[in-house]
Formats: C-alpha cells, sequence, structure tokens
C-alpha cells in the first residue's frame, strides 16, 4: 500500500460524517461497491458507485442527527489492500444518546480512488479475507 493509497483512505475517513460525506464523493470511484451483511448492518445491503455512498449515509440520517466514522488503525495487507479498524459515533435523532460502535473493513484502492470496502465483525476475519489467494 502506498503512501499516496493510505493518505487517500485516512482523507476519506475524515469526511466521512454527517456534515461532510459529500466532499468524500470524489475519492470513491464510479465501480465503486460495499455489501453490509447481517453481522454488521441492521440494514444489509449493496451500494454501488457514488449514488451509493449516498444512499448508504441518507439511511444513517434518516435515524441520526449526527453519524462519524473515525478511523483507528490501519494495516496494510497488500498492494492497494488495507485492514481499517474504524468506529462509527452516533447519536439518535430522537433519543439523543451518543453510540460508539466498532467496526472492521478491508479496502481497496486503486488508482487513487476508493474501489471496494468489506466488512467484517473482527480482525481475524478481515485478516483470511485479505490472504492472497492461491490459483
Amino acid at each position: 500500500m502506498s503512501k499516496d493509497d493510505l493518505e487517500l483512505l485516512t482523507r476519506a475517513f475524515e469526511l466521512l460524517n454527517s456534515d461532510q460525506y459529500e466532499q468524500a464523493l470524489p475519492l470513491i470511484d464510479e465501480r465503486f461497491e460495499m455489501v453490509t451483511t447481517p453481522e454488521v448492518a441492521s440494514e444489509p445491503d449493496t451500494y454501488r458507485g457514488r449514488d451509493g455512498v449516498r444512499r448508504w449515509w441518507e439511511s444513517f440520517l434518516e435515524a441520526m442527527d449526527s453519524v462519524r466514522l473515525k478511523a483507528l488503525h490501519m494495516h496494510p495487507v497488500e498492494p492497494g489492500r488495507v485492514i481499517v479498524e474504524f468506529e462509527i459515533h452516533a447519536r439518535g435523532q430522537r433519543s439523543g444518546i451518543d453510540t460508539v460502535q466498532p467496526g472492521i473493513t478491508l479496502a481497496t484502492v486503486a488508482d487513487g480512488m476508493l474501489q471496494r470496502l468489506e466488512f467484517f465483525t473482527d480482525l481475524d476475519q478481515a485478516r483470511a479475507a485479505a490472504r492472497p489467494r492461491s490459483s
């Protein structure tokens, strides 16, 4: 993983909050894909491209006053792929309660753009998914 790719991911996570997420969209490849599974999301779905990222954020904002993703640790695994441990900080619209949820994603970066996010329930799962597949 190049320094530029790590900087791109760092910047994307800085912008992925309810006030700035639109500013992160230029960092997202039009072929971007993100799948949220039942293990990591209350409403599993597949999100594609910038419109998909926008739809993902809007689903958060239907129930939350504010949402912010905070990258905690980045673990480069091979060129163009990095495991990111992060937290989702959110405040409920009706309750006003602040919550923090940990998350783990395997991010794929290519051509200076974020192309894919795969979510996992633990670091070992992400590491196993990041292992190069033998042909």
